[in-house]
């Protein structure tokens, strides 16, 4: 520093102590609070270095969490989706709600409970008559036959032209759609109708029972469903003999 004369010395002295004096107690804080921020501002600007190699390891280590948590949905989700094809898988392979014959021997069904099966259901006739004419159809008939394709009107005033096969005794409704007939209605009560070979009118019950590996079924009335459930066939025994088949779709 420069070496002032010590008059000039004196009169810098006083100098600087009129002014503090004259600052008064909010020019001290001010002086004070300045002097506070010169400071805070070098030593900030001393831990410059330091604070942007923090910053570049707390961006480093959000990266990592984020890239954490992206593996951990991904994860999540393939679980989930897994959890799902598997969910699907069990339930298409899941057995229906009624025994088929293809199982192993049910014993002592109730007769309330129908059992499952294609072939002593929709198939109780000697052929499928979906693709069959009209003429096929009246060869299942072993006596004369007779077609009606009358106009009927349903319970909500819609017409229809129902098939009706008869031999005055046996029958057979049918309807149609642009491809196919399906079974709408049938009742057989005598052996002038071709079934299932297997079956046939005045069959004996245990017969029929072996036939559907079912035992100890007491009631005279046997419900035999379709694998989709929406037809059946109902088997009437009378003295264990098998006297009437009513056939139809279920109407739910």
């Amino acid at each position: 520093m420069a070496q002032y004369p010590d008059k000039r010395r004196i009169a810098l002295n006083w100098f600087v102590k009129l002014n503090v004096l004259s600052l008064g107690r909010g020019g001290w804080r001010i002086l004070y609070s300045a002097l506070q921020n010169q400071k805070s501002l070098t030593k900030a600007k001393r831990n410059l270095p330091n604070m942007r190699k923090n910053r570049q390891y707390i961006i480093l280590i959000l990266t990592m969490l984020m890239l954490i948590n992206i593996g951990c949905q991904t994860d999540s989700n393939q679980k989930k989706k897994q959890d799902q094809q598997d969910t699907i898988k069990s339930a298409s392979t899941a057995k229906p709600a009624y025994k088929t014959i293809s199982e192993k021997t049910i014993l002592g069904m109730s007769c309330g409970e129908p059992i499952v099966s294609q072939e002593f259901s929709y198939e109780a006739l000697a052929f499928d008559i979906a693709k069959a004419d009209t003429n096929e159809i009246k060869s299942l008939f072993l006596d004369r036959v007779i077609i009606k394709n009358e106009k009927e009107v349903t319970e909500e005033g819609l017409p229809y032209y129902p098939y009706d096969f008869t031999d005055g005794t046996n029958k057979i409704i049918l309807l149609s759609n642009d491809t196919s007939y399906y079974i709408e209605d049938a009742e057989i009560v005598n052996d002038r109708i071709r079934l299932n070979k297997k079956i046939s009118i005045g069959m004996k019950k245990d017969v029929f029972l072996d036939l559907l590996k079912v035992k100890n079924i007491r009631c005279d009335t046997i419900t035999v469903k379709n694998e989709e459930l929406t037809f059946e066939s109902i088997y009437i025994f009378k003295d264990t003999k098998l006297q009437q088949i009513k056939m139809g779709s279920i109407v739910e």
